[in-house]
């Protein structure tokens, strides 16, 4: 991860919220880690397990995810893109009341800004802040073409800002593998219209 953001210490009654944010080309994926304290796992359960069994059915952890994801905010360049949930898992109950589970989620989101330069995106977490300490990194890119330049978070890390700049060389190898495409359609059209005429003669 670049640039770590500060330690904050799990405490009993805090619901911990942590995410990653992994910046493509194209697409920005997250991977967000909620753990309940001791203190507070009864009302985390009780937000997910909604018919009370003591058991949490995989409608009940989908509907939490969602739950989950319309609480955040994710804009590039002051355009918001649109999380899609990717997959959740969760924990037992009685993980959670031990103070050990952990529900993960995955998402992504299409990025609206793909040209060369600088970018800047922000993420807003707002899911339960009356209980929750929130925690959020940028991960180093996996194309090296992107580069992180700095991350700015609020004081209680509800909401993070990462600037980032994408380099000419990804754009142009872009444009590159698309004209090369469009060549190879061409002289394929114009191979098939010269059968067709040899045919017909």
């Amino acid at each position: 991860m670049i640039g770590p953001a500060p330690v904050i210490a799990h405490r009993l009654d805090e619901y911990l919220q942590a995410t990653r944010v992994g910046i493509g080309i194209d697409r920005v994926g997250l991977d967000i880690d909620l753990t309940p304290g001791v203190s507070v796992a009864s009302n985390v359960t009780a937000w997910i397990d909604t018919n009370g069994d003591r058991e949490i059915s995989t409608s009940e952890s989908l509907a939490y995810a969602r739950e989950v994801l319309r609480s955040l905010s994710l804009s590039v360049d002051g355009v918001t893109a649109p999380l899609q949930l990717i997959d959740v898992q969760a924990p037992a109950v009685q993980q959670m009341a031990e103070g050990v589970g952990t529900i993960r989620l995955r998402a992504s989101a299409d990025l609206p800004a793909t040209a060369a330069g600088r970018h800047q995106m922000t993420l807003i977490n707002t899911h339960h802040p009356e209980s929750s300490v929130y925690l959020a990194n940028a991960l180093l890119p996996a194309d090296t073409s992107i580069r992180i330049l700095a991350q700015n978070r609020t004081r209680d890390q509800h909401s993070v800002t990462i600037d980032y700049e994408i380099g000419m060389s990804r754009i142009w190898t872009r444009v590159s593998w698309l004209f090369a495409a469009g060549m190879v359609l061409s002289m394929a059209a114009v191979t098939r219209r010269g059968l067709s005429r040899a045919r017909s003669r």
